[in-house]
């Protein structure tokens, strides 16, 4: 056993390194250190977990309204004890299962062993009810429960959260599809189509059941009632149930400002955003099944998705994507810039060519409201909440949505468009400005920590954070033809090889046979150009085999 362990500690940096290659300008001992830190310690915040939970299942007409002040919940049902193993996001303040936390979690995860995550996202999938609602906390058993102050014990079947799960669909499809690469632990389902073709049809109605109870009881209220803009699309539209006046845990976003007082006809960007994100993802994933009808049905959805977030949400007085509410009678747009302006963006509905692309780039890029030296902060400077009151996300800058930024970005510099210089520049910078700012705090406190300070970038709130903190991972190897980028947007994020490949399997036999022949006499040539002329451009390229 001494010798396994001797033998793994000595490989264990190669393959951290071969999975998570460091590219400029990340190049130096100290980063293959804290990289193998990162994927250390979040895999060491896996954790199984079992017990009852408490669920309050009376849908009770209050909750749909959204008025929750000094309610007590209807009915509270013990359930039966369930199990959960699930990475949690910080071991000492953080020991348990969140729901949206965990699929960033196994982005970098997915890279690292392939069949870990998956058995992960199986143990989360079984949590699911007969309507497809999973409990956004997972606080099972009394040891649990003595960690959580008694007042959010209660689970509510109505309450959703961001259903990141869903993100995981285009990069679990590009791995077994072989249009990403995988350098991780050995993999049962990269290397069996049976075992992958059995695992896509045990997902797939899952997913689904998740997706259409998110939109079920999200939806917001398009009735006459309320007063809308004209031309806006029926259903497409989205509330997070569970909000008071200072908080809407539900969304993610704890205490980022929303419209006051809450409203039964207010409707937010964000839960919009993320329906259209999980349509584009079903839909990937019903063309892969060749369900047809579902493929007509998720494109339609992804589609009035994007036409309500401009009819709906974009105010053009502010340039930028804002909830809305009612007010006196009248439709109101309220805009707080911060992460939730940027989510239709980061969820990839904002395309190389939009309309609005041009503004939301203005204001993801300004010092004045955004952009900082360390990562995009989570509210504009200008705005009145800025650093008030609990302020967690009220300009604190937060690293998984940096680097949902970062990837958004790369991808859009790296299709024809306006603003393709722009995206490529702003990709860079906020790489790099994210990844030293986890780093630098690293290396003077030892910890990997919840969030920044968006004026010092020093470590704030929890620390030994190395949950969804960790996604850093997955921009090391930016540079490295784009590998760690793929899969996350699926269309928006293709992958050369695939386009190449489909195109060969199009081409008559004798074509591809002769084009291979030529290749073959051309090698030499081919071969001294690429030396000589393409590689001398190309200073930042280095082999991932070696480690610097």
């Amino acid at each position: 056993m001494a010798g396994r362990l001797v033998k793994f500690r000595g490989a264990f940096p190669g393959q951290v390194h071969s999975v998570f290659p460091r590219v400029a300008p990340f190049q130096g001992g100290e980063y293959g250190t804290f990289t193998q830190f990162l994927i250390s310690n979040l895999l060491g915040g896996l954790g199984f977990s079992h017990g009852d939970s408490r669920v309050d299942q009376s849908h009770s007409p209050d909750y749909q309204n959204g008025i929750f002040i000094g309610m007590k919940p209807a009915t509270i049902t013990t359930t039966k004890p369930t199990s959960l193993l699930s990475h949690t996001p910080s071991r000492p303040f953080f020991p348990r299962g969140f729901l949206w936390d965990e699929g960033f979690h196994l982005l970098p995860v997915l890279e690292w062993d392939f069949d870990l995550a998956i058995t992960v996202l199986q143990s989360w999938l079984a949590l699911m009810d007969e309507d497809g609602w999973i409990a956004r906390e997972q606080i099972l058993g009394p040891e649990a429960r003595s960690k959580v102050p008694p007042d959010f014990w209660t689970q509510y079947t109505d309450y959703a959260n961001p259903p990141t799960l869903l993100l995981l669909i285009n990069p679990i499809l590009a791995k077994l599809t072989k249009q990403a690469p995988y350098y991780g632990n050995p993999s049962v389902y990269l290397s069996s189509e049976s075992d992958a073709r059995r695992l896509l049809g045990d997902m797939y109605p899952l997913l689904s059941r998740h997706y259409h109870w998110f939109r079920a009881t999200q939806v917001g209220n398009l009735s006459a009632s309320f007063p809308r803009p004209h031309g806006f699309e029926a259903h497409e539209a989205y509330r997070w149930r569970g909000r008071t006046p200072d908080h809407c845990l539900t969304s993610g976003l704890d205490d980022y400002p929303r419209a006051n007082p809450p409203h039964p006809g207010e409707l937010h960007v964000d839960a919009l955003s993320w329906v259209g994100a999980a349509a584009d993802a079903m839909h990937a994933f019903a063309l892969h099944m060749r369900r047809g009808r579902d493929v007509g049905l998720f494109a339609g959805h992804a589609a009035a998705v994007r036409r309500n977030l401009d009819i709906l949400h974009w105010d053009p007085a502010h340039k930028t994507y804002c909830d809305a509410t009612v007010r006196d009678g009248a439709f109101e747009r309220v805009c707080h810039l911060g992460y939730i302006s940027l989510m239709p963006f980061l969820l990839g509905l904002v395309g190389a060519n939009h309309t609005h692309l041009p503004a939301v780039l203005d204001l993801m890029a300004d010092p004045e409201r955004l952009w900082s030296a360390h990562g995009l902060r989570s509210l504009a400077v200008g705005d009145g909440e800025y650093r008030q009151d609990e302020d967690y996300w009220r300009g604190a800058v937060w690293m998984h949505i940096n680097v949902l930024a970062v990837v958004r970005l790369r991808e859009i510099g790296a299709q024809d468009g306006r603003e393709r210089a722009r995206a490529r520049t702003m990709a860079a910078e906020l790489r790099e400005a994210t990844v030293r700012t986890v780093h630098e705090s690293w290396k003077s406190t030892g910890f990997i920590w919840e969030q920044y300070d968006d004026k010092t970038g020093k470590g704030r709130r929890s620390r030994a954070f190395t949950g969804w903190t960790a996604c850093v991972l997955l921009l090391f190897a930016m540079e490295d033809q784009g590998r760690r980028m793929s899969g996350i947007h699926g269309d928006d994020a293709p992958w050369a090889g695939a386009g190449v490949s489909l195109w060969l399997s199009s081409q008559p036999l004798w074509f591809t046979f002769a084009l291979l022949v030529v290749l073959v006499a051309l090698r030499r040539p081919i071969l001294v150009f690429w030396r000589t002329t393409v590689r001398s451009r190309m200073p930042g390229r280095r082999s991932r085999s070696h480690e610097s």
